[in-house]
């Protein structure tokens, strides 16, 4: 007999079909899966059918079919994952993270891509502290955090999955105090690491770590912003260098004594009024919005190029594309805010008149083109 069920994933409701092709102690294994995550309530947004293929019958196809329960279990959860992020897409920041709480609501997260070790590291954490996810941080704008304690697909061979419920792991619930986010760690697993370390990491360095860790955050109304504020709300980032999970439960006391206060000043570049006087060669309109297309420039200038999101920290200025950040300092963000349809002659002057005077022997002109070449070639600037 079909069994079906409903499950919270993040902020929605996911209803789990599962048909015949399934044995009776199959269903009741996947169901037991989730049993942390169980909905009675509510109208589901999504629906996913499940089945194993070979044993389908003729009616119409499951949304999710694999060659045996175990992998289907482990296909359930990724599309579950699936529906729930994309819920919540320009609604929260969401970081590719394990995370876990302390009684009094504060979550550590724990970010870094596939393979490298978030789920073994909730496993771990999760015996000490309340399992707030292994997967998916999702950060609201009032700073809140929504839990997502799914169950765990655990790697036990090469190419073998066991997806296993966070309570048939004994992992401690997550506490029921307000969740926020007290501090972030990069997960740096060397085998070669005789012994954990904790090491900052700076905000423009970690912010191109960190983008391709995120899901939908173009999406975000202020993308660059909204993470930088999460990430100095949390004290930084430190990096965790480790060989073996079960020295992470150690090491949390030690990523919360070590958060900095740490508060560089962010200028969105796309403000009509600045709080400073940098770049006041700059007219004080707005920048383009990057998604209106603006026809070709007069030959023989420069124009910055499509992009999402740009932000100054201090003195250094970071531009958001699709899927990842650059870093500029020195000449780049001069250059790059003043380009609008500049000849190299209006960018050169814009350059000469926010520099201290070059060195004697120095070529301001060439340095300033053989910048603009650069940021041309990266990308960051078009020629026309």
């Amino acid at each position: 007999m079909p069994t079906a069920f409903a499950v919270r994933a993040l902020a929605s409701t996911v209803r789990i079909e599962l048909d015949d092709s399934l044995t009776g102690d199959e269903q009741a294994e996947l169901r037991a899966q989730w049993s942390d995550l169980l909905v009675e309530d509510g109208t589901p947004q999504h629906t996913i059918s499940a089945g194993v293929s070979g044993m389908l019958a003729d009616a119409d196809a499951p949304t999710v079919v694999a060659p045996s329960a175990e992998i289907l279990a482990d296909l359930i959860a990724t599309e579950v994952t699936h529906h729930g992020i994309a819920e919540l897409r320009g609604r929260a920041l969401m970081l590719h993270a394990a995370a876990v709480s302390l009684d009094d609501g504060r979550v550590v997260g724990f970010i870094g891509p596939s393979g490298r070790g978030k789920t073994t590291a909730s496993q771990a954490l999760g015996a000490t502290y309340g399992y707030v996810t292994d997967e998916t941080l999702a950060v609201l704008p009032d700073g809140t955090v929504v839990p997502y304690p799914k169950p765990l697909s655990l790697g036990e061979r090469p190419g073998h999955k066991r997806t296993v419920g966070a309570s048939t792991l004994e992992l401690k619930p997550a506490s029921e105090a307000p969740l926020r986010v007290a501090a972030l760690a990069l997960l740096d697993r060397r085998p070669v690491a005789a012994e954990p370390s904790i090491e900052p990491v700076p905000l423009t360095e970690v912010l191109a770590e960190l983008v391709p860790q995120t899901s939908f955050l173009a999406e975000l109304q202020d993308p660059l912003r909204t993470l930088a504020e999460v990430i100095i709300s949390a004290g930084g980032v430190r990096r965790v260098i480790y060989s073996e999970a079960r020295t992470l439960p150690g090491l949390v006391d030690r990523i919360l004594d070590e958060a900095g206060d740490e508060r560089p000043f962010l200028t969105p570049v796309s403000m009509r009024e600045r709080d400073c006087d940098c770049f006041k060669h700059q007219r004080p309109e707005e920048f383009p919005d990057a998604a209106e297309p603006r026809p070709d420039g007069p030959a023989g200038t420069f124009r910055r190029a499509t992009h999402r999101d740009a932000l100054m920290i201090d003195d250094q200025l970071v531009v958001l594309v699709p899927g990842s950040v650059t870093v500029l300092d020195g000449l780049g963000p001069i250059l790059w805010l003043a380009a609008d349809d500049s000849t190299e002659e209006e960018l050169t002057a814009a350059a000469i008149e926010q520099l201290p005077e070059p060195p004697e022997g120095v070529d301001a002109a060439a340095v300033v083109a053989q910048a603009i070449r650069d940021l041309v070639d990266a990308g960051l600037l078009v020629a026309f």
